[in-house]
């Protein structure tokens, strides 16, 4: 606790003009939203005597209610509103906390408390520096249904995700004014995780007062705490810690050939699908497991399903959900999110009858042909939590079992190496466990996602020249095969029109 002006002379400062209200009791008290917010720029001011809805009341005898409600602590939430880059999704993002300063102004003094406590942690680098140190955290989701038991307050409906509270050890009766100063941690916006999760730069951050009810609701609820990268407690333990996979920037890129068990023209294109997959840890072993993807070609008159295999022990239970979006949206199309439940191996449909789903114009050929416009396609995300955390090593290594179903033949396509999984597939009455060909020819491929499939009907050993030699050396040459196109016989589909 400090006591005159304060040093910083920019952030976010609350200030509360003196009113005189009779005491309340717990239960008139209500949640309520503040007027002002914190900026984009990481700073900003809010006047804690002027909430949102001017026809309430605020001064120093309604906070020292909060404070009395709360124990001895003001408790705020904050509503994190990030875009959706990098690893920060809908379901989970997140800030960081450079400092908090509240400043009460009392006839006689000014007094300034500078402890503030979240609800998570995580070791991050300002930008700038190269050593990571310990910083508060805030972590959300894009959600708006939080409830309140009092259906007068404010947090009915909000969209508030994470607590922020500040011990004040002394009555705030006859408070003259208040600042509460806030500002986020600068870090790197283009670094990896977790720094690239904990940047800021989205709309201007609400701010509310919370009751002890809501406070204690909200943390209970922890929105999106799951899915965030390196969370830790304030003595730096580890609540959850992510390992994404291939990258938490990169995706793998699953390549089809559909007219299995027969090489038909061997383009490659009939299906290709970009997703990347993420462990969340504990520290006794895998308990969150999420993922996202992209639909991005398709060059088939065939239907498909698309299916993500995760092999898990046996004795691995769970619950999740599963969601698919069209183009460019971020609302679920309708029937989704399914909800979905693991015993054992969890065998993921996140893409069915993709005919009907990913189309240009009347054409089931999208981002296939030279003179085609690149269509952005419909993309998905999964998430799973598990009851018992699994150890990392009795889970089937990435890149996993991506494999299409193809409605109109009845088979299945996995990588080389797979087996057959569904049990009303034709592959197990046929017998057709292999998924190459006499000459070693894959019918499903991994391919790194700078990769550009080729043109309709353009042999890939065309489009690809030295493709022919990295299949027959078994992959000892050529590994680089993938970057040696020929412009002509491939379609660019840039990153940004996944």
């Amino acid at each position: 606790m400090k006591k005159g002006s304060m040093l910083k002379p920019s952030g976010l400062k609350f200030i509360l003009p003196c009113l005189l209200l009779p005491s309340l009791a717990h239960s008139e008290l209500v949640s309520f939203k503040f007027n002002d917010s914190i900026r984009s720029d990481g700073v900003g001011v809010v006047n804690l005597f002027a909430p949102g809805d001017t026809s309430k009341n605020s001064n120093g005898a309604l906070l020292e209610a909060f404070r009395n409600d709360n124990g001895g602590d003001l408790v705020f939430a904050v509503d994190i509103s990030e875009p959706s880059s990098g690893s920060e999704t809908p379901s989970s993002q997140g800030i960081a906390l450079d400092f908090v300063i509240l400043k009460l102004t009392f006839p006689d003094e000014v007094v300034s408390f500078n402890r503030f406590i979240t609800p998570t942690y995580s070791f991050l680098k300002r930008a700038g520096s190269d050593v990571p140190k310990l910083y508060g955290t805030m972590i959300g989701d894009a959600n708006s249904n939080r409830t309140s038991s009092n259906p007068d307050s404010e947090f009915n409906g909000s969209s508030w995700d994470s607590v922020l509270r500040i011990p004040v050890d002394r009555s705030l009766e006859g408070l003259n004014s208040a600042e509460l100063e806030v500002g986020f941690l600068p870090v790197d916006k283009k670094a990896s995780d977790p720094e690239g999760f904990y940047d800021f730069g989205g709309r201007d951050e609400i701010i509310a007062l919370l009751t002890a009810d809501d406070a204690s609701a909200l943390d209970q609820l922890a929105p999106g705490r799951s899915f965030a990268p390196l969370v830790l407690d304030e003595t730096g333990a580890t609540l959850v810690t992510w390992t994404y996979l291939p990258s938490s920037s990169g995706y793998y890129i699953a390549s089809y050939e559909d007219l299995y068990p027969n090489r038909g023209d061997y383009d490659f294109n009939d299906l290709v699908v970009a997703y990347q997959v993420a462990l969340g840890s504990d520290g006794e072993g895998i308990k969150h497991i999420r993922g996202n993807g992209h639909l991005i070609a398709r060059g088939a008159a065939y239907d498909h399903d698309w299916h993500l295999r995760i092999e898990l022990p046996e004795w691995a239970v769970g619950q999740g959900e599963t969601s698919f979006f069209g183009p460019g949206s971020v609302v679920p199309v309708t029937g989704y999110p399914k909800d979905i439940t693991i015993l054992g191996s969890a065998d993921l449909l996140l893409a069915e009858h993709i005919a009907d789903k990913f189309m240009d114009g009347a054409s089931t050929y999208v981002n296939t042909f030279e003179e085609q416009v690149v269509q952005q396609g419909p993309r998905f995300e999964f998430s799973m939590t598990l009851d018992v955390p699994v150890p990392s090593d009795q889970i089937a290594p990435a890149p996993f079992d991506p494999f299409i179903y193809v409605h109109e033949t009845g088979y299945e396509i996995h990588l080389a190496g797979k087996k057959p999984v569904l049990g009303n597939s034709r592959n197990r009455l046929d017998g057709a466990d292999s998924f190459r060909d006499q000459n070693n020819f894959p019918f499903a491929m991994i391919i790194p996602d700078d990769f550009e499939p080729p043109l309709a009907a353009i042999d890939i050993g065309l489009a690809y020249p030295s493709f022919v030699e990295y299949v027959t050396s078994e992959g000892a040459s050529q590994k680089d095969w993938y970057r040696r196109g020929d412009a002509k016989k491939v379609k660019k589909i840039p990153f940004k029109n996944w």
